[in-house]
């Protein structure tokens, strides 16, 4: 039976144990359609799997991966409506209402701002024409249709478990390389220098991973760290200790250290925020594992500026040259604060054009630079970006889809039976990840990035899957999604 079954009929039963297709091969058309949906569909599942790697590699694959599978997964929904036993039925996936208000206020302001980026334009360095405008605003609204495309791409190809784990060994071996360009300091796709850190004469350098960007790669970092510490922390049934809470209570520490050479204070509180975010969910050694990160910090900060003494540093103490480090740190960030505050205030000043619709698109570049290095960082708070090019109606739009996805999240775990440990594990994770998201957005433009607001889109549908199912009762165990 399973020969003749369509991709998505052989995933669904890989993954659930049960068969659903039916079809006549006898048919022309019933046939013509099963050919079509054995090219388009076959390699959905591996891009699936695929696109976490990418996520954490590279920028131009991880649109390639994304669109492509939206692409696939419409080009499979056409073609199984022509099925005369349909597959797939299209189902609202929660905050439909919000979204929906957000995409069309995106569509109002690129229209007003066919008149009002003109009269922005005079005053500032934006060039972009009428067409520029409108493809520039359509690229800010994209993530709503994929965030849509990649629920129904779970429905269709299920395999939560296998993207997950693809998406922690992406971020684990990019960890590796934070640890190692931090040393090393050069960046392994281009060649080139990387930022020296703020740590004085000690010779240590500020990785940015694949991105070209440190934002990036600490935003990936903050994000995936909730899922390693929830595998290490939630309660369980029986109150086991598996080897999934040591490899969560190991890779927890390995990450929050990558994540700490970033030198930027300001993800690590995003970082932080996860971990505070997982506080509402019941479980044991959350404690533990915060002490053992914060004692792994304090260990590895002692033994670099240990290093640095013995590389000649010998007329100053450890802890003058710790507190100089710290001090080195602030200022730099101080710096990025008050880059903060000026794009912001120009970012007001669209708003005030059109305050209900905001300016789509006319927006200066968003790149800007230290004073003291050439490190090239996004400076721009998202919601201020929004307000910017969505106008009030956009922002609220946008706040109380945030608001309905998280509450939706935390519903969602406490409707999962405890006897559902990975699936409780997914659930926390991804409320904590989203928490993470939303806070490393008030010091970069994370959704105007193809890496974050692809991860956002991943681990968005994810929850948003999770709960649709879940609604309706109908998961028999921790591996059925």
């Amino acid at each position: 039976m399973s020969e003749i079954g369509s991709p998505s009929a052989r995933r669904r039963e890989h993954v659930r144990g049960k068969w659903d297709y039916d079809v006549d091969l006898s048919n022309g058309r019933e046939r013509t359609v099963h050919a079509v949906k054995q090219l388009v569909g076959t390699p959905i599942p591996w891009l699936m799997v695929m696109l976490p790697v990418f996520l954490a590699t590279s920028r131009a694959a991880t649109e390639i991966a994304s669109w492509g599978l939206a692409f696939l997964i419409l080009s499979y929904i056409a073609s199984d409506s022509f099925a005369k036993n349909r597959e797939f039925h299209f189902f609202r996936i929660g905050p439909d209402i919000a979204l929906a208000v957000c995409f069309i206020a995106g569509l109002f302001s690129i229209v007003s701002s066919q008149t009002l980026a003109s009269n922005f334009s005079e005053g500032s360095s934006s060039t972009l024409d009428s067409f520029g405008l409108i493809f520039e605003g359509l690229g800010q609204l994209r993530w709503i249709p994929l965030l849509y495309l990649f629920v129904y791409a779970w429905e269709l190809f299920p395999g939560l478990n296998r993207v997950i784990l693809s998406l922690i060994g992406a971020v684990t071996a990019i960890s590796l390389l934070a640890w190692i360009q931090h040393f090393q300091g050069v960046d392994w796709l281009t060649g080139e220098a990387l930022t020296r850190a703020p740590t004085g004469d000690a010779p240590y350098f500020v990785p940015r991973g694949f991105f070209g960007s440190t934002e990036a790669l600490a935003t990936l970092l903050a994000c995936a760290l909730p899922f390693p510490f929830a595998a290490a922390c939630l309660r369980r049934e029986g109150d086991e200790t598996d080897r999934t809470t040591w490899i969560g209570f190991g890779l927890a520490v390995f990450i929050s250290l990558a994540l700490v050479f970033t030198y930027r204070p300001e993800f690590w509180w995003a970082g932080v925020a996860g971990l505070v975010a997982l506080l509402l969910f019941p479980g044991d050694r959350r404690f533990k594992l915060i002490l053992a990160i914060l004692a792994s910090i304090a260990a590895v900060w002692f033994f670099l500026f240990l290093a640095g003494n013995l590389a000649g540093q010998e007329g100053r103490s450890r802890a003058d040259h710790s507190s100089s480090v710290w001090t080195s740190i602030v200022d730099e960030q101080a710096k990025r604060e008050e880059l903060h505050r000026t794009q912001m205030n120009a970012l007001v000043k669209v708003w005030e054009t059109s305050p209900l619709l905001g300016v789509s698109g006319a927006v200066e570049d968003m790149q800007a630079k230290t004073t003291d290095s050439a490190a090239r960082y996004e400076a721009v708070n998202i919601y201020f970006l929004i307000l910017a090019r969505g106008g009030l109606l956009g922002l609220v739009a946008y706040l109380v889809f945030i608001m309905h996805h998280l509450m939706n999240t935390l519903r969602l775990f406490h409707e999962i039976p405890e006897s559902h440990h990975k699936h409780r594990i997914l659930a926390a994770g991804c409320f904590a990840s989203q928490c993470a998201f939303h806070a490393a957005g008030l010091f970069w433009s994370t959704m105007t990035e193809a890496f974050s607001m692809n991860l956002f889109v991943l681990v968005g549908s994810i929850s948003l899957y999770m709960t649709e199912h879940y609604a309706l009762g109908l998961v028999p165990d921790d591996n059925a999604l």
